[in-house]
């Protein structure tokens, strides 16, 4: 196989990596590169064939999953969607009880109930959880 055509499948396979970030695709693409270093040697096919068969093994289950671990590990874990409301300053706009009442978080108004005090409007309040669409505030100390 033309040198040019291995460096196609390669190319192609780090754009569908790029869209999965897996590292499935990166393996290949490894292999695929690999193949293409055999090619440029003057290796016949079933050389450059057996060389991308032994890189994708090695690749996909020697190095990916070494490369996955380290990946998790560098990858801070962060709140995302309504966990990221917990903590979260916000002021009452009605008295909110143990059962209900509203509050105004990041410039949207929530239904909110307290821990277990009642919460005059006008408060400065710390969303503890979420519950539902109901987040769950104390007053800030």
């Amino acid at each position: 196989m033309p040198i040019w055509m291995w460096l196609v499948a390669g190319g192609a396979l780090l754009v569908a990596e790029m869209l999965t970030v897996d590292l499935l695709f990166a393996s290949l693409a490894f292999s695929a590169f690999m193949a293409a270093g055999v090619q440029s040697l003057g290796f016949n096919m079933a050389v450059q064939g057996f060389t991308f068969g032994v890189a994708a093994v090695i690749s996909l289950f020697i190095l990916r999953p070494i490369a996955l671990k380290n990946l998790k590990k560098t990858t801070p874990d962060f709140a995302t969607n309504v966990d990221a409301w917990v903590g979260a300053a916000a002021f009452t706009i009605s008295e909110v009880t143990d059962r209900s009442g509203q509050i105004k978080l990041n410039g949207e108004i929530w239904s909110a109930r307290s821990e277990s005090e009642i919460i005059p409007e006008g408060s400065k309040v710390r969303v503890v959880a979420i519950e539902g669409a109901t987040a769950v505030v104390n007053q800030k100390g």
